[in-house]
């Protein structure tokens, strides 16, 4: 039997969205999977470049971005923790980020958008 135990459903989604690193120029990637705690997003090249610089950090050191995408015709954004990166192919790439900051006006929108979407 296959349960998922996570605190908060996750939806699949196909949403185009905008990384903001600290440091360079922001990434496309698209949303695939959404949570009100979390996010999957999947890209290209550009987006091992960044995982890349991750290990440029200190040891142990969380890589923290911004992560801007719409839902709704709304807006939303979010501040995010790098949890875990996978190449699911030569030019693509999966990054599993926990939301660490959000607005209350997007937390709204996004817990809506995701009940809406449940299965």
């Amino acid at each position: 039997m296959n349960v998922d135990m996570r605190l908060h459903p996750r939806v699949k989604v196909d949403l185009p969205a905008e990384l903001e690193p600290f440091r360079g120029d922001c990434l496309d990637v698209r949303v695939i999977h959404l949570s009100l705690s979390g996010v999957l997003v999947e890209g290209n090249a550009e987006l091992e470049a960044l995982l890349g610089a991750r290990l440029g950090l200190a040891s142990g050191a969380p890589l923290e971005l911004n992560l801007h995408f719409g839902l709704e015709q709304e807006s939303v954004h979010c501040h995010c923790r790098i949890i875990h990166s996978r190449r699911l192919a030569q030019d693509c790439f999966q990054v599993g980020m926990k939301i660490l900051s959000i607005p209350n006006a997007s937390q709204g929108l996004l817990s809506h958008y995701i009940e809406a979407h449940m299965n």
